[in-house]
């Protein structure tokens, strides 16, 4: 099988190419121009220069494949760009769905929660919610999964959706693994003690490989239409308990306490950003989700939080990013 990833230096996207080149697969990876893509090299993907925005490059780059996995996305954070977000997030998508029409290819497509319906437990067949929040991450990745159905529903567009839970873990370039969005960031923060609270809000996190295996997966012999939940074994929870998860696997002492926060805090808002102060503020059900379909259709068998975290803290530990 030969799989064309986008946003291959991201942390789905490089334990995707790790996955796949484990599993025998020839990858190919498109990358920007001076990207820090070296590390998909050396494990043995070929890199082909271009950019999402670009539909002539993402065309080009999936020629020859039989899948395209499009994971490259801007996430949100404290600091968002529309017309960033848009580039990458609606353009990109958009291009991604193109090229595998031209080609005659799946393409699965990663996605996101916030634009869902949540005022019930979420399952692989909720609805997109009646009104979004605002910020530019929501809109834009609600618009890439809206236009993913119409073109299933209206020309029969093989897209498959993924949408992964809070993902960590780790990545094959630890530049991008640590972003300022990731949550390796808030392990780390709160191992070596830099964060004593966090925002309270639930999402449902999840390994990064399990992420991967479900996109593998999906590629493979995923229902075409087909919409597939990569979150953790257990429900959704507090980022402050997954973080004391990983205090206790790292053998520190400190804890991380709930923080709640007031929507109308300006202060509160310029630290966390308008898309967690949402999350923050809404209501959710109990179980949070669902995935009996994705477990069932793919064979997902997803890790516990402490065999992730096992996992994830040497990682850390030897990248040189905890004590």
């Amino acid at each position: 099988m030969t799989v064309l990833v986008t946003g291959g230096t991201g942390l789905i996207g490089s334990v995707v190419i790790r996955r796949l080149l484990a599993d025998g697969a020839h990858v190919r990876a498109l990358v920007r121009p001076g990207s820090d893509a070296q590390p998909l090299a050396d494990a043995g993907a070929e890199l082909v220069e271009g950019d999402v925005g670009s539909l002539d490059d993402l065309t080009a780059a999936a020629a020859g494949t039989e899948a395209i996995i499009h994971s490259a996305a801007v996430l949100g954070g404290a600091v968002q760009h529309l017309d960033e977000q848009r580039t990458t997030n609606i353009a990109g998508a958009f291009h991604a769905y193109d090229a595998a029409a031209r080609h005659g290819i799946r393409c699965v497509a990663l996605s996101s929660t916030p634009f869902l319906d949540h005022r019930t437990t979420l399952t692989e067949h909720s609805p997109v919610a009646e009104h979004w929040s605002d910020d530019p991450y929501t809109v834009t990745k609600g618009q890439a999964y809206v236009e993913a159905q119409r073109r299933v529903a209206e020309d029969g567009a093989d897209i498959v959706v993924v949408i992964p839970g809070g993902t960590y873990g780790p990545g094959l370039v630890l530049s991008r693994a640590m972003g300022p969005t990731s949550f390796n960031r808030a392990i780390r923060g709160a191992v070596n003690g830099k964060i004593s609270q966090y925002l309270t809000y639930r999402s449902p996190f999840v390994f990064v490989d399990d992420v991967a295996d479900v996109c593998i997966a999906a590629a493979r012999h995923g229902r075409p239409g087909g919409h597939y939940l990569a979150f953790g074994r257990e429900d959704a929870q507090s980022t402050a308990s997954w973080l004391n998860v990983a205090c206790e696997v790292a053998g520190v002492e400190h804890r991380i306490a709930e923080l709640a926060v007031d929507p109308a805090d300006d202060a509160a808002r310029a630290v966390y950003g308008d898309t967690l102060i949402d999350l923050a503020t809404r209501t959710w059900p109990v179980p949070w989700f669902d995935n009996s379909i994705t477990r069932a259709e793919l064979g997902y068998h997803p890790r516990t939080q402490r065999e992730a975290m096992e996992a994830t803290i040497p990682w850390l530990r030897a990248n040189g990013q905890i004590r």
